[in-house]
């Protein structure tokens, strides 16, 4: 075995394939808690020797804005500063770029050789911890996570298609070779697109990933995000998942997309076409579970100052914690016709929320509702708005619309907290925090401009 814990013969294909391919340099990358990919680029001649023995990065960057703005009177960022933390790579990640000559990459993750309790700084690391947890209980998650975001003119930072006619082909014909050849290149990379359209703003498009089973789920959204905003950059645009950069237009989400399976993957858990709306016992504790959690949820999936200004009712952001039967409007959609059957989608992501930690926390919150068995609430009617109080539960949690609202729901839910770990909850609240002293001191009017300088270019 190597020092990674990884089998020697993963090593010698690895090797093998950076020959074949006359592969170059090898990105060393991580996604910090903003989502956005840090890395290190490596020459090929020095792989073997760096996947063995890790590679260094600062912990502050996982305490740090999109922009790298240390919140440094924080105590995560006195705890850890300036020291390095070891990364080891998961050598199963190891891709080739097409869009990148003669580059390839590998995902790292903090390594808990030296310090347990760094290693829970990383998403990454948070969600593979939730993943074994879900192991625990003889079930799998087969998910996918469905991205909307906006593509802009690199010199006039124009959006490259104008109106919020959904779904029209003829907006899609202008930059069909652009994300025709963005889909191709995501395919080579391991990420495989299920379909692609033009979405309800200008500027706005959205792929969604096809469903595997894992962490993989995550580290395609990842490998999505990265792609996506490098293949824009090299044809003369500016890709951003930042959730809402214009006033007059909705806001940009990623949907998490999931089902339960057993732990070989053969037999579905979530369904069962005797029960009430064809969910399984264990389905019906799920979704209980991601409902009780949502306020924190909501601030883990939706992070950034501007996603708050999302939540708010009437609209296709969620605003309470409701689901429903292919309702559009709830928090949670179960959508019972699929082609890997039913299966359940939660809303209250945004595009700038980071895939790992959507994933560690729906698995958290789910987990906590078959445990506890909580019981499911009615839903929202199909077709009936779910900001409507006479269409809603009595006593309904409201999700978080302000970032004050957002950090004292999410700590003082100890299940959640306890499975994000202190020290990564205490780096997003202090990055958010710092990102607001910096909102708060301007009007309205220059708001927007403001967040955009923020988040747009970064996320």
């Amino acid at each position: 075995m190597t020092s990674t814990g990884q089998s020697m013969e993963l090593l010698t294909a690895v090797e093998k394939r950076i020959k074949d391919d006359n592969i170059k340099n090898i990105r060393f990358e991580f996604l910090d808690t903003n989502a956005v990919a840090r890395s290190k680029t490596i020459p090929a001649r020095h792989f073997k020797s760096t996947a063995t023995s890790g590679i260094l990065f600062p912990g502050v960057f996982f305490a740090v804005t999109a922009r790298s703005d240390i919140p440094f009177e924080s105590s995560i960022a006195k705890k850890y500063h300036w020291s390095d933390l070891v990364f080891l790579p998961d050598l199963s990640t190891f891709e080739v770029l097409p869009w990148t000559p003669n580059t390839a990459r590998v995902f790292v993750s903090v390594s808990d050789i030296s310090d347990g309790d760094k290693a829970l700084l990383d998403p990454r690391n948070v969600a593979r911890a939730q993943l074994e947890k879900l192991k625990d209980r003889d079930l799998s998650i087969f998910s996918s996570f469905e991205y909307e975001f906006w593509v802009v003119d690199e010199e006039n930072r124009k959006p490259i298609i104008d109106g919020v006619d959904c779904y029209a082909t003829i907006r899609l014909a202008k930059h069909q070779a652009f994300f025709d050849k963005v889909a191709e290149n995501l395919s080579q990379a391991g990420v495989d697109i299920e379909c692609v359209e033009t979405e309800y703003a200008k500027g706005q498009f959205e792929f969604a990933i096809c469903p595997t089973f894992g962490i993989k789920a995550a580290d395609n959204a990842a490998t999505f995000r990265t792609g996506v905003k490098e293949m824009a950059m090299r044809n003369g645009f500016v890709a951003s998942f930042m959730s809402t950069p214009y006033p007059e237009e909705g806001g940009s989400s990623g949907h998490f997309n999931h089902s339960l399976w057993s732990l070989d993957g053969k037999t579905p858990k979530t369904g069962d076409s005797s029960r009430p709306y064809g969910l399984s016992e264990i389905g019906e504790h799920w979704i209980a579970g991601l409902l009780e959690h949502a306020p924190a949820l909501s601030f883990l999936q939706s992070p950034t100052v501007n996603c708050r200004d999302t939540v708010k009712p009437d609209t296709f952001t969620p605003f309470n914690a409701t689901w429903g039967v292919d309702n559009r409007t709830c928090a949670v959609r179960l959508k019972p016709v699929g082609a890997h059957g039913i299966y359940m989608e939660n809303r209250m992501g945004s595009s700038a929320g980071n895939p790992y930690i959507s994933l560690a926390a729906t698995i958290a919150a789910g987990i906590d509702g078959i445990e506890r068995k909580l019981p499911l609430p009615p839903p929202v009617p199909t077709n009936k708005p779910s900001h409507i109080a006479e269409h809603v539960p009595p006593n309904t949690a409201l999700l978080p619309a302000d970032m004050e609202a957002a950090f004292q729901a999410l700590k003082k839910d100890e299940i959640i907290v306890s499975a994000i770990g202190a020290d990564l909850v205490d780096a997003l609240e202090s990055v958010r925090r710092l990102e607001m002293t910096t909102f708060a001191a301007n009007s309205d009017v220059e708001k927007f401009e403001l967040h955009r300088r923020m988040y747009f270019d970064y996320v």
